[in-house]
């Protein structure tokens, strides 16, 4: 092609929307930063992506240089709640609850000497998994973590390819981490926190890709920006079924909060 030029697989409609979007909610919360990713969950191509602050490539000498690292891909953070998704995944698809399995939430648990609150300080009392899904709570993702069984969580984990990276067609991608899950020394507390997304790391590419898989019903795909690419599955992560069930609990979440919304 003239110049050496690729097609991508970026939708300019889409992408200019999602800036918009991320431009407004960095200006309503004040935010220092944020991103975006939108993928096609079942070929694993990326319709957008971006990051705030960026730069102009005609003037970039003006820009810190913090602002040319592409934090979707080569920046890693702590997930929290949304990876509880995964650990209802890892349980349900292991056989060890179902969306309907029940427990009693006191609002707090102490493991290894230390206390885990939910997010509101509150107890539910008897709930579903699906209702730990729709309120995030916190002791909810502990107990699933805790029937599943940690070395059964952690295959999930892995098989999600949570520690490594998606192998994306862009420069310097990093990998994530599970490494306070796979030590001789860790704690029911390391797990127990890992199951509602704290004291690992991934990067939001890997994210994205994992959340996809549960859209996919249950394939991981590669996640590629180069339009000439064949989509590449990776593995099955879970069973259809249990994406097909995962995936009413969060659509069951979001129904919930706009209903409570109005």
């Amino acid at each position: 092609k003239p110049g050496g030029s690729i097609d991508l697989t970026i939708d300019r409609n889409i992408q200019s929307r999602a800036q918009d979007i991320l431009k407004k909610l960095i200006q309503n919360y004040r935010a220092v930063s944020g991103s975006f990713i939108v993928q096609n969950p079942r070929t694993g191509e990326i319709l957008a992506m971006g990051a705030s602050p960026g730069f102009d490539p005609n003037d970039y000498s003006v820009s810190g240089i913090q602002t040319f690292i592409n934090p979707d891909v080569q920046s890693v953070y702590e997930p929290g709640s949304v990876f509880k998704i995964f650990t209802m995944s890892a349980g349900i698809d292991s056989g060890a609850i179902t969306p309907e399995t029940t427990y009693y939430d006191a609002g707090k648990i102490t493991l290894n000497g230390r206390t885990i609150r939910n997010w509101n300080l509150k107890s539910n009392g008897t709930i579903s998994m699906t209702t730990v899904i729709e309120r995030s709570v916190n002791t909810g993702s502990i107990f699933a973590e805790q029937k599943t069984g940690h070395n059964t969580f952690l295959s999930y984990l892995k098989a999600f390819n949570f520690e490594n990276i998606t192998g994306v067609d862009l420069p310097g991608e990093v990998n994530g981490s599970l490494a306070q899950l796979k030590r001789a020394d860790t704690r029911d507390v390391n797990f127990a926190t890992a199951s509602f997304g704290q004291g690992i790391s991934i990067t939001p590419l890997r994210l994205i890709t994992a959340v996809s898989a549960i859209a996919n019903h249950g394939i991981l795909m590669k996640p590629y920006i180069n339009a000439e690419t064949k989509p590449q599955e990776v593995n099955q992560v879970i069973k259809a079924s249990t994406a097909d069930a995962v995936t009413k609990m969060m659509v069951s979440a979001v129904d919930k909060a706009l209903i409570a919304k109005i």
